[in-house]
This record gives C-alpha cells, structure tokens and sequence, in this order.
C-alpha cells in the first residue's frame, strides 16, 4: 500500500503533520508497534505494526484485548509514515480524523514465521513486547482464504491463549489502563492542554482545542471509520457509507430508524461478519420498513452499493451475479437500501461446489409448545453425536431453531442434501404424531417441520446475528446448548437487547464452532438411518 493513500488525504503545504518517506528496512533492528487511543467522531483505537517501511494500520472499535474468546473487528486503513506512530496530541475538529490522540501503548513486535508472507494471507501471527499488550496475538482477515481481494479492510484481532491472557471476569484492559503511555493524561487531559494540535488541511496556526469525545466503547472507523455529521438534511454517514432518508422508520413498532440499524450493525460487525464473509446471499429487502411491501432478492441490480463484492455464479439457465457482504462498509450498504434480512449459503465463493454445512430448520407448526421446538433440537443434536458429529444452535428470529453442523468441504450438494434427509426422516419415523419432513402445510399443524432442503444448491438460511422483518425487530442469535430454554424463545432478542446480551458475555457462544473440524462421512447418513 506504501503511503500514497496517507499522503493523499493530507495537504502537506499547509499541514505539520509528517509526510514521511518509506523507511529503510535494512538498517532496522527491531520494529515496532504503537496503539493511539483516538476520539474522532466516535472514540477507537488505531493498531499500527512497522512493517515494509511504514506502519501497516489497523482501526479497532473496541480496542485491543486480552481475552482469547474476544474476536475485535480491525479494519485495515492507510498506511501511515513511521513518524506517526510518536503523536500524542489534537486534530482539529472537522479536518481528517478531526479529535484528540492519546498514545496508549507502544514497544516492539516479533512475528512468527516470514511477515511478509502471512500479511498478503491474511494471516499474521506476531509476540507483542509493549507496556500493556504483551504475549501472542493474531490478525486474520475474513475470508483471507478467497482468491478475490477486492476488498482487504475487514480483519479480526485476536488474542492467543498465553500467560499474558485474560479471560473470564477480567476487567478489560482498555478500562483498567485507560491513559497514555508516556505523559500518563487522560483524553480529557490532552484535549484540555491544547499542547500539540495538527492542521490536516489548513495552515500551521493551531486552533482552540475541540471538547473532549466522550470516553465510551464505540464502534467507528475513520477513514473506513464511521464519519455522522450531516452532510444534507436527511443524510448522514456511517463507515464511510453514505445514508439518504437516514430518518427514515424501518421499525415503527419500536420507531428504529435506518441510521438506527446501520449504527446496530456497527456495533456487533466482529460478531457478524465472519458469519457472512465469502458466503452468497439472498437478502430480504423492505424499501419503506416492516409492514410495507418487503421481497426477496438475490441477484444483484443498479441498487446495489459499490461496497458489496459480486459474484458470478452458473445456475441451471444462466448466469447470476450474487453479492458478499464480508465488510463493515458491504453491511452499512445493505441497511442504506432497506435490507432487514441477511440469508446465506452452505458454501463459500471459493469452494462453491463444496458445502461445508447443514442446517436443519426447526419450524413449528400451529399449537406447538416452545418446549417442543427445544426438544426436537436436543433429538437432533443427541441423534448427530451418535455418529460423532458436533452441532450448534441458533435462534431463527421467528418461531424456530436452527441446528447447524459444520465439516471440512468435500461432499457434494447431491450428498450434504441426502444426510441431511436421511436424518430428519430417521427423526420423524421415530415420532411421525410430532415430527414432519414433508413441506405440505396441510400436514403440519401440530407438528415441527424439519426442514432439510435448506441444504441443496443455492438455498439459503437467514444469518447468525441478522435482523428479521419482523415488527419487533427480532435477530436470529447464537446460543449454547444450556441456553435453550422457556425464557430464550426464537423472538426473544432483538435489535433493542442483543447488545446488552453480547456486551455480558464471558466467551462466544458458538466459540468451538469456528475451530471445529469435523468430517462428513459419506456413510454417516446411512448409519445414522440403521441406528434410527
């Protein structure tokens, strides 16, 4: 990347901020590494590491941790020159990156094996030798493993598990050590002092210091970070996106606007995100909001936003263009064009013809007690151990569950659709007074669906942590097998409480699905059928 997006964005006649040259990487003997805490429009941290000459940047909402089970949204911005990384000070308000920088922790970093290699996969492993952030860590990108690299910006920080670790109840480090590292203020303190402002598009003469961004978790990226001023009356922007009719309702049950929904999305993209990234979509669209005309989607238009990659894919009579939302930005895009729905396939762009899960979708019929819902699921999961597979659970947002089994690709469409028959049918035969596998409605009243042609080519299931169009803005979420229970209904999260629900949780939920490694036997549903 070098510094030519750094130098763009800036004036260095009129600003004092370095421009800086590529470094020579032969006379250095370490590198370095430097967190600033920066207040913008929305208070984040920048995560820098020297490496080809400059610091590689990463913008992180919710700052480093110390906790493995944290998986922090970093989005990939411009490289900066490496005398940035010594700026403790003020940006005005309204120039680039406008607000108050606090120089939060720096020292030096060792990667593991060749940097260079694993920063263009996507996947740099690295020994932190700072003040706070010590011990191993790791930045993946979402979707490194596919061969489009349109869009590089949306990566996980990922804390290893090592001595330096801190799981569990440990108060976050970001709240524990929340000042600089070398002048010991606070970012009141900074703003406050006024000692070093830099002019990023005017002259040299330093203003009034702004006020003080509130010290608060946020979620924003500068740059690619959230920028909320109002650029025209009903306007506004959130991850660099721009949203029109930003007042627009699209809840009117709860009054949640559109920039309410972008600003949600915001908020949880490290929990979202990897569950959409390489993935095609079919996506639920209601231009006007629940209780207006909604419809279904799935083939890209001149509507949708640059932001989201497309994908040719062959079907039986032609070629569709699919969209991928793997970025903050590809997210903000949808709620900009009144997407309450986000429903993906079983396979990733890069192995397209390979499915790496099923789904079985639990959906009750009329007169079915949630506590059946429950059960159903729990034969599922105890029917799939049997022959040594691991199952997740999710809520649907609806009325039901999603019993979800990831594997290694390899089966076909064809084979992952015929396991996945083969079990619901077993679990029907074993109680056809509660259980169905046929989709005539006529049959289902008082039974539960098992829904298994979620699982052919091109079918799609709705989205971990994706809104529905319901009018309680309802999202289907993750859980733990203990979790299932009367209180923990297919409707009970929604956009107004899911924040609250991750913000207390000790570990992801679904935190093994994502290390699980599990194959599909081509006789696992034959076995499955005998043991039935």
């Amino acid at each position: 990347m070098g510094l030519r997006d750094y130098r763009r964005k800036r004036d260095f006649r009129k600003t004092p901020e370095p421009a800086g040259a590529v470094a020579d990487v032969s006379r250095s003997k370490s590198r370095t590494f430097v967190v600033q805490k920066h207040a913008a429009s929305r208070l984040h941290y920048d995560f820098r590491l020297e490496l080809e000459g400059v610091l590689k940047s990463w913008a992180i909402p919710k700052g480093p941790s110390l906790d493995p089970a944290d998986k922090r949204l970093a989005m990939h911005v411009e490289d900066h020159p490496l005398e940035y990384g010594s700026f403790e000070g003020i940006i005005p308000k309204g120039q680039y990156g406008g607000g108050t920088v606090l120089l939060w922790d720096h020292g030096t970093w060792e990667p593991v094996g060749d940097p260079h290699k694993a920063y263009r996969a996507g996947s740099l492993k690295f020994t932190l030798n700072g003040e706070k952030l010590r011990g191993g860590f790791a930045l993946v990108k979402i979707g490194a493993r596919r061969s489009d690299r349109a869009d590089d910006r949306s990566w996980l920080l990922i804390k290893e598990r090592d001595r330096q670790a801190s799981a569990g109840h440990a108060k976050p480090i970001v709240e524990s050590q929340p000042d600089s590292v070398t002048s010991g203020r606070s970012l009141e303190q900074i703003a406050a002092a006024g000692d070093r402002v830099w002019q990023s598009n005017r002259g040299g003469d330093a203003e009034a210091p702004p006020e003080s961004a509130p010290r608060r978790a946020a979620r924003a990226v500068d740059g690619h970070r959230s920028k909320q001023s109002a650029t025209a009356p009903g306007e506004t922007s959130v991850a660099g996106v721009r949203l029109t009719h930003a007042d627009r309702v699209l809840y009117p049950r709860l009054g949640t606007t559109k920039l309410d929904l972008a600003r949600f999305y915001e908020s949880i993209a490290e929990w979202i995100l990897p569950h959409l990234a390489d993935r095609p979509t079919t996506l639920v669209r209601c231009p006007e909001g629940v209780g207006k005309k909604c419809f279904y989607q799935k083939h890209t238009g001149y509507w949708a936003p640059e932001s989201l990659r497309r994908v040719k894919i062959q079907e039986k009579r032609k070629v569709g263009e699919y969209l991928i939302v793997d970025s903050l930005a590809a997210l903000v895009g949808l709620v900009q064009i009144g997407i309450l729905e986000i429903h993906t396939w079983n396979s990733v762009v890069a192995r397209l013809e390979q499915p790496d899960r099923v789904v079985f979708d639990l959906d009750p019929g009329p007169g079915v007690a949630w506590a059946d819902v429950i059960e159903c699921a729990r034969l599922i999961r105890d029917a799939l151990g049997d022959i040594k597979l691991a199952s997740f659970v999710k809520t649907t947002g609806g009325k039901g569950l999603h019993v979800v089994v990831p594997f290694r690709p390899g089966p076909s469409w064809d084979e992952t659709t015929e396991f996945s028959r083969i079990v619901a049918e077993a679990v029907v035969r074993a109680n056809p007074r509660r259980y169905v596998a046929r989709m005539a409605k006529a049959e289902r009243r008082g039974k539960i669906f098992i829904d298994y042609l979620r699982n052919t080519r091109g079918a799609t299931s709705v989205a971990a942590y994706s809104t529905r169009a319901k009018p309680e803005a309802t999202v289907s979420v993750p859980l733990t097998w203990d979790e299932l229970s009367p209180r923990n209904t297919s409707d009970h999260f929604t956009l107004a409480n899911l924040r609250a629900r991750l913000a207390g949780l000790k570990a992801d939920p679904w935190a093994a699905y994502w290390k699980t490694r599990q194959a599909l036997p081509k006789d696992s549903g034959r076995s499955f059928h005998h043991q039935a």
